[in-house]
């Protein structure tokens, strides 16, 4: 069975001798942190074109609508989390073409459910919420499903560059439909959701036409039903262990978000509201970037029996967020400290405290992901439900003071960012010892 590729392999990279040890030893992480910086570049060329058209609508609707459709997104995303029951890990880890395939036929089950299930509750509350919302939402959840998963062949195959490229036509499409849908009459919210199915058809269109060899290769090998069902029922921690873990992730993400509606101020809630929904695009790009980088330098060397991984592995993420986090916290305190306008002050100054919780959330998901596919998230479902536990607590006892309350949960998030971060390591320096001593064994026999 020969895998899906349109192109010859490219050859194990073999460290040059010639080279200082020292300057070898740096490379891979040089290569890593060269292709991060490639996918960031693309992602925010991408945010750019979208949020043109986010901006123009901002014109176009009140300002209500945005609360309503903050919940409705919120609630996709997290089933989006959920649409393949995380075994889509499992594509990007597997270690030959048929175990690769059986995954894909898994994950296509579960996806399949999953929308169905969501059509049948949307059919039963219909009476409750708006009909065309209901339906859409189990479009929308179909359209990120069918877009994940080209995303997860590109992450398997190191396309991932490509396939963003394949994304600019959703990022001119879908405020495009927005914008023509308000301006044609339609209510904002339902605007909102339309142009969402739209956007995201549109992407899993064009990553599909770029990830074509890989869709056509492994949708035309026979379903073994049977493999398909021993490789679920070996993998059961994925859709129980490892998607609570995501899912209270995300959880943690959202949980600020729970909390401004109720609070006095309205100006100061307000303000945060648009500090977190602003910051939120940098930590979508630290994320997104990271998280496909790593997950296939994890898989590659666990396909070629290095089960070993580089310290900078584990350590990315909270360095980078924080070296991206911090800039930005050092850009706003000086645009404050210039007075440029009076109505920024309040914002400005208070920058850098959603700063340190978004940096929290942009490290968390790739170590998640890494730590999946290592073979090592036995403690990762613990650590997240405690940081949400502790954060939901700190915003209840000190609700009068939301700035101090977000500064004790982004304090606790980089706690969990450090506590994954430094389990990493340790497992990852046992299992050097445990390789070294394996080869040791075998040159004594």
């Amino acid at each position: 069975m020969e895998p899906p590729t349109d192109g010859a392999r490219v050859a194990h990279r073999q460290p040059s001798y010639c080279l200082p040890h020292a300057l070898v030893r740096r490379l891979p992480l040089l290569g890593l942190l060269q292709k991060i910086s490639s996918l960031a570049v693309y992602l925010l060329l991408i945010r750019i074109l979208s949020a043109a058209g986010f901006i123009v609508a901002l014109w176009l609707c009140p300002v209500q609508v945005f609360a309503s459709l903050g919940l409705y997104l919120a609630s996709l995303s997290l089933a989006a989390i959920a649409v393949f029951g995380r075994y889509e890990l499992l594509v990007v880890g597997a270690r030959d073409e048929q175990q690769c395939a059986d995954s894909v036929h898994l994950c296509t089950l579960t996806a399949a459910g999953a929308v169905a299930a969501a059509l049948f509750v949307a059919m039963i509350v219909n009476r409750l919420f708006v009909t065309q919302i209901t339906v859409c939402f189990a479009g929308a959840l179909f359209a990120r499903a069918w877009l994940r998963l080209g995303l997860t062949f590109a992450t398997r195959y190191g396309r991932y560059d490509r396939a963003l490229k394949a994304l600019l036509p959703h990022a001119i499409g879908q405020p495009f439909v927005l914008v023509s849908l308000i301006h044609h009459g339609y209510d904002p919210l339902i605007a909102f959701v339309l142009s969402d199915v739209a956007g995201h058809v549109i992407a899993a269109a064009g990553v599909s036409i770029s990830e074509w060899h890989a869709f056509r290769f492994f949708f035309r090998q026979p379903v073994r039903y049977r493999r398909v069902g021993e490789l679920a029922l070996a993998n059961f921690r994925l859709p129980t262990v490892n998607l609570t873990a995501s899912a209270s992730a995300f959880l943690f993400a959202i949980t600020p978000l729970f909390f401004l509606p109720g609070l006095s101020n309205g100006i100061l809630a307000g303000t945060l509201a648009l500090l977190f929904r602003v910051l939120d695009v940098p930590t979508s790009l630290t994320s997104a970037s990271l998280s496909p980088i790593l997950m296939k330098e994890v898989a590659d060397r666990n396909r070629d029996g290095t089960q070993w991984m580089l310290r900078s592995t584990f350590l990315l993420p909270a360095v980078i967020a924080t070296i991206v986090f911090g800039l930005i916290s050092l850009g706003g305190l000086t645009l404050n400290s210039l007075q440029l306008s009076p109505t920024w002050h309040m914002a400005l100054t208070i920058l850098p405290v959603v700063a340190l919780f978004q940096a929290s959330i942009a490290a968390t998901s790739p170590l998640i992901d890494v730590a999946t596919l290592a073979g090592r998230q036995q403690g990762l479902a613990a650590f997240n439900i405690v940081a949400v536990g502790a954060a939901g607590l700190a915003f209840l006892l000190w609700s009068n003071d939301p700035v101090f309350a977000i500064v004790l949960a982004g304090s606790i998030g980089f706690a969990r960012v450090i506590a994954i971060s430094i389990w990493l390591l340790a497992s990852s320096e046992h299992s050097i010892l445990g390789s070294h001593s394996i080869a040791g064994a075998r040159m004594q026999a």
